[in-house]
């Protein structure tokens, strides 16, 4: 069986990274005739139980897996497909960046293409501290050329220029570098900021 192709969907908090997956997955499967498969996180818990959902609040079911063990979305394929007796085409991924990057995800995805499934994810590419975050940033190893990659970037909540960084924000400040990487969480704790008017106080200075 051919391997299967990839599509990366990647930016910062607020680009409707989701939105834009889920638009993928109804194009595939109205005009496509594509079956989907959509994952989630089981950490992300803003969408509600098995649903993902976009910046404008628009919903979709999916399927919970656990960042600890992502092996186990290749049993639940399995298992699905016994259900409705056929094969899936494309299995989506959202949220990306909750898989850590020495988790199996990776691994994980390079064998869905292996079995000629094609794979769709969206991620956040970088955190608060402005470091690569979790997994996603690794799956640019499957892309094959600029066209397998999406970057969606909202505008700095401050200046209005284009906004490549997430803003922690912690009783109205911004957040420390030793705060913890994941915080999950959505307005109420973040905002789309330009590398110009990104504020991470405590961060290492260089050593030299």
């Amino acid at each position: 069986m051919p391997r299967g192709e990839f599509k990366l969907i990647v930016g910062n908090m607020f680009g409707n990274k989701t939105g834009r997956l889920m638009l993928e997955v109804e194009t595939l499967r109205e005009f496509g005739r594509k079956r989907v498969l959509i994952f989630k996180p089981e950490i992300d818990t803003r969408s509600g139980k098995s649903k993902i959902k976009d910046y404008h609040g628009k919903t979709m079911e999916a399927l919970e897996l656990s960042i600890r063990d992502p092996w186990q979305a290749l049993k639940i394929v399995r298992e699905k497909e016994s259900e409705i007796g056929t094969r899936f085409h494309i299995i989506a991924f959202d949220e990306a960046q909750f898989f850590p990057a020495n988790s199996p995800f990776y691994l994980l995805v390079d064998e869905l293409l292996a079995r000629g499934y094609d794979v769709i994810a969206a991620g956040l590419a970088l955190d608060f501290k402005r470091e690569p975050f979790g997994s996603t940033l690794l799956l640019f190893a499957f892309c094959k050329g600029v066209q397998d990659c999406l970057w969606l970037n909202p505008l700095c909540a401050k200046c209005g220029k284009p906004a490549a960084l997430p803003q922690r924000i912690i009783n109205g400040k911004p957040a420390p570098y030793d705060s913890p990487q994941v915080q999950v969480g959505g307005k109420e704790s973040y905002e789309p900021r330009c590398y110009e008017c990104h504020e991470l106080p405590g961060r290492p200075a260089p050593p030299w």
